[in-house]
């Protein structure tokens, strides 16, 4: 009977529930939703402004392209100068618009992609070859001067979550450029 009076003591100690406990769980529960809706609107924000990223570089690559099979004269190519390597801009960001290039060595560009293939030799048998009128660096330069292709997405919208957290503007744009070699008659 004593064993009896014990359970039953037990079983109202466990039944009851502090006070200060009441809520709890449900405030967390909250906590993380918010949490875990943040980290998941920030991933689809990303997945969005990525997938527009690439579509705009498809399309400043396909414009470059196209550009690049065409005369000089048509796409208004001039001499341009030789880039080694870009460098970051004042933002710190590679590959933003204040990048700026860094300008290379022609010569050496020469030597490595056209002097090797003997264009003083390549002109006694195909004197309307490309590569065989190219005698020096200069010459390179203009037959195989680079074309620029844009591409672009205006207006993307910015989800509220990620407005509010880290954007603070509703609308994303994106700009891209792609630059080509003029092949012109070389395929």
């Amino acid at each position: 009977m004593e064993a009896e009076e014990e359970v039953e003591e037990h079983s109202v100690d466990i039944k009851k529930q502090h006070p200060t406990k009441s809520g709890q769980a449900l405030t967390e529960f909250c906590v993380c939703l918010i949490a875990v809706l943040t980290v998941i609107g920030g991933i689809f924000q990303l997945g969005l402004l990525g997938l527009a990223r690439t579509e705009a570089r498809v399309e400043a690559t396909n414009s470059a392209t196209l550009r690049s099979m065409f005369d000089s004269d048509v796409t208004g190519l001039s001499i341009p100068r030789y880039i080694d390597r870009m460098a970051d801009g004042t933002d710190g960001r590679t590959y933003s618009e204040d990048d700026y290039g860094i300008g290379g060595n022609e010569q050496r560009a020469y030597d490595e992609l056209i002097a090797s293939s003997r264009p003083d030799i390549l002109y006694g048998y195909a004197p309307d070859n490309d590569f065989a009128e190219m005698g020096d660096s200069f010459e390179m330069m203009i037959g195989m001067g680079l074309v620029r292709g844009t591409g672009s997405e205006y207006g993307l919208p910015v989800l509220p979550i990620v407005r509010r957290l880290f954007m603070n503007q509703n609308s994303v744009d994106i700009r891209v450029e792609a630059w080509m070699v003029r092949t012109g008659e070389i395929y």
